[in-house]
């Protein structure tokens, strides 16, 4: 027989070895709860404007692309769960979430008419909301210089909210592409919409030189980006609030500098 201290010699590499695959096992964000409730659920149902660019539209295959869209790809492989994008204008992606069509959006702004609905994930991405006027139009330096113009706005979409405060009645349209293409053509004197989504549109539709900012850039509002679910679904926020903090620091760096450099 050994002597007990050659037998704990001769278990030591064992013993290394199973500690080591211990510490290389990869360590769960989701709670017992969360991970039961992503494998009961299935697939995470996600209503997606399709025309919101750079943060979520379909490419001329039909294929969801943007920001927010690789933000969802990135938080599924991180907490392991397949997403599925559903495209839609604003005013659908609304009404569907309000219905349980889906689980959550690309991302929207958590405005206070919308928490009677919907609770919010943490904030992820700043936006600022800008006037932008047809070239024609010389003398807008902010909202109050919008009374008498034919204005547009985003159905369902902040903007609309913002020109209604402003008591403006806007001419609404269903898609935010409508809205820059008419704003283009002077149908329109002036839109309201955030920033990243006209001037993506303005240089994708040949329209820098028929669309211009308000004089001075003004911004009327300023607003970050969020997930809603419905108003209560507690355990889904949780999930959320963990992938973000995954994707938080260099990745959502790396996906704005994908998407946000025009």
């Amino acid at each position: 027989m050994f002597p007990p201290r050659l037998c704990l010699i001769a278990l030591l590499p064992v013993l290394l070895l199973v500690f080591s695959c211990g510490l290389d096992e990869p360590q769960d964000p989701l709670s017992r709860k969360e991970r039961a409730w992503l494998e009961k659920h299935g697939p995470v149902k996600v209503g997606m404007q399709k025309d919101f660019p750079p943060f979520s539209f379909l490419d001329s295959s039909g294929t969801p692309r943007g920001f927010s869209i690789d933000l969802w790809r990135y938080m599924a492989g991180r907490l392991g769960f397949e997403v599925q994008f559903i495209p839609d204008t604003m005013k659908g992606i609304m009404a569907g979430l309000k219905d349980d069509k889906f689980d959550s959006l690309a991302g929207i702004f958590p405005l206070q008419r919308r928490k009677a609905f919907f609770d919010f994930s943490m904030r992820f991405f700043p936006v600022a909301t800008s006037i932008f006027v047809n070239a024609k139009i010389t003398r807008v330096y902010d909202l109050r210089d919008l009374d008498g113009l034919r204005v547009g706005a985003v159905e369902e979409d902040s903007s609309q909210e913002v020109l209604e405060i402003a008591g403006i009645n806007p001419v609404l349209f269903p898609t935010y592409k409508g809205a820059v293409v008419a704003l283009g053509q002077g149908r329109l004197d002036a839109v309201v919409m955030d920033e990243p989504v006209m001037l993506y549109y303005r240089k994708d539709l040949g329209l820098l030189h028929k669309i211009e900012w308000a004089r001075g850039h003004p911004v009327v509002d300023r607003q970050d980006l969020a997930l809603p679910v419905l108003k209560g679904d507690e355990v889904l926020v949780r999930i959320l609030n963990k992938g973000l903090a995954e994707a938080s620091g260099a990745e959502l760096k790396q996906i704005g500098e994908r998407w946000l450099r025009r």
